[in-house]
């Protein structure tokens, strides 16, 4: 029984020789909620071996080397079983003979060989065991599909727009992080990076070596589901000077995740992440230490861009410590990230704090004066050594002390009670008492494709822009007033190319609480 085209969960036809014997072949494929039935049609052709004289030398070589006496007609058979395992791990095995076999697992009356239980949602696997393969080659198919209902339909592949919908309000409290001690800096970073080990165009020695001259002084490695990189990075720490951290993009089917900040060389496998079990898959890579974050969120996803779409579902955005909302170069100017900028903005505006990141996505070195945005991260003056170095630059990318620039950092100021607030920062407000902002910034005459001489700076929250500064001056300061206000960042606008003004440079926000 062949279920419609929308119900098969998974199908393949696969030839393999008799070089594969005694291997295992496993397939994933996901599970959708309320699937009570599951139906598997398995077969392999051809059975055995047809020719009379290679069955007879077969049957020669066994006799001979077990010392064992075989029938002159006996007829040497292919044999090739299946095992399921489900999101909850082992769900049987069918170890038998047929070379065409149906099987249906369900809650009651399951093929035997299949527990009786209810089928849970996930990825689940079925493995191909190839116990005995006498023919040159075999060829088996394999069809899983589940019972139709009605008005119920399949998606797969998975295709989802979770960020699409409607952004409920942040039910926890903002918190707050403990402030920076001493002198602080801003550290130029990129977070994300490729080279040849996966899709990129430059080892990491030539990326890192134009990360220094182009000013950079931290770069994390982030190469498409793969470590191999690491292996490459003390040699190419010790040249350059540069901190380089161990990182990875999580590069599924549903979406981009970038994973930053590894304690040590860490591999965290994606491999077993199905479209339901993201939560998981950053519980693990938490439990080594690292940061998580969505890259490239509204890229166009399947099957242009396989996996760029963030289709995941989450519990509650807040299991992210970012969000990457500039993505490549020149990012201002794309349509998706714009997405991805008002989204993040409605998430504050819905009492979310979370951390807005840059990433160039850096492929290759072909292009001039491509205007990256850099992730300027503000870290305290006595975190050099490389241990102190990773923890608190982590720690300054969780809290949000980012400014993202074309440029030099936007500098955003608060000051509230004799006391003064950077990015990243929580304010307790005093009632009838005054927020003083600042914003300045400098050195943008530099690049000759951005008009600073015509920049505009903006102050906004959540209540929408409060300040709207003079062409070419880079200073701006106001009283807040307004008890609405419940956070506050500073953008600045300026011509590229002689175009029209487009967002260069931006803050995380300051927090009122």
């Amino acid at each position: 029984m062949r279920e419609k085209e929308n119900h098969i969960l998974f199908e393949i036809n696969s030839t393999i020789t008799n070089k594969s014997t005694q291997s295992h072949i496993q397939h994933s494929f996901f599970v959708p909620e309320d699937t009570d039935v599951i139906y598997v049609d398995f077969s392999f052709d051809p059975p055995h071996q047809s020719d009379i004289n290679e069955n007879k030398r077969l049957s020669e070589e066994a006799s001979t080397y077990y010392e064992a006496k075989l029938s002159q007609n006996e007829i040497i058979r292919n044999l090739l079983t299946i095992s399921i395992d489900d999101d909850d791990g082992f769900r049987g095995a069918r170890h038998y003979h047929s070379p065409i076999q149906h099987h249906m697992i369900s809650a009651f009356n399951s093929t035997p060989g299949f527990l009786n239980k209810r089928n849970p949602a996930g990825l689940w696997s079925v493995t191909v065991s190839i116990h005995a393969l006498v023919t040159e080659s075999c060829t088996y198919k394999l069809r899983i599909y589940k019972r139709h209902h009605l008005g119920i339909e399949t998606v797969i592949p998975w295709r989802d727009r979770p960020l699409n919908k409607q952004i409920k309000d942040n039910d926890s409290s903002i918190p707050a992080y403990p402030s920076l001690v001493g002198p602080v800096r801003w550290v130029p970073s990129e977070l994300h990076t490729h080279t040849f080990h996966s899709d990129g165009k430059q080892s990491l020695l030539e990326m890192v070596e134009a990360a220094k001259e182009m000013g950079l002084k931290a770069v994390v490695m982030t190469d498409h589901n793969t470590i191999s990189p690491f292996e490459e990075m003390e040699q190419a720490e010790d040249q350059t000077g540069l901190h380089i951290l161990y990182g990875l993009e999580w590069t599924t089917f549903y979406g981009h995740l970038l994973t930053i900040g590894y304690d040590s060389p860490t591999y965290t496998d994606w491999r077993l992440i199905g479209p339901l079990d993201i939560e998981k898959g950053i519980k693990n890579i938490r439990h080594h230490d690292a940061l998580v974050g969505i890259a490239h969120p509204f890229r166009i996803g399947n099957p242009i861009g396989t996996g760029c779409h963030w289709e995941f579902p989450l519990e509650s955005i807040n299991m992210v410590d970012f969000i990457e909302v500039w993505n490549s170069t020149r990012p201002g100017s794309k349509a998706y990230n714009q997405r991805a900028f008002l989204y993040w903005t409605e998430l504050l505006n819905k009492g979310y704090r979370i951390t807005a990141t840059a990433g160039r996505d850096w492929h290759h070195n072909e292009e001039i004066n491509p205007l990256p945005a850099l992730t300027y991260v503000q870290m305290s003056q006595g975190s050099a050594e490389k241990d102190t170095f990773r923890t608190a630059f982590l720690q300054s990318i969780r809290a949000g002390r980012i400014s993202i620039s074309y440029g030099k950092p936007l500098e955003l100021i608060v000051t509230h009670e004799d006391m003064t607030y950077s990015v990243g920062d929580a304010i307790d407000r005093v009632e009838n008492q005054p927020l003083i902002v600042q914003v300045s910034s400098e050195g943008w005459e530099y690049n000759s494709r951005i008009d600073s001489k015509n920049a505009v700076l903006v102050v906004v929250t959540n209540t929408g822009e409060i300040l709207h500064g003079s062409p070419g001056l880079l200073q701006l300061q106001a009283d807040i007033k307004e008890t609405e206000v419940k956070w506050i960042r500073s953008e600045l606008y300026a011509s590229v190319d002689n175009g029209t003004a487009e967002l260069v440079a931006f803050t995380n926000p300051i927090y009122i609480r």
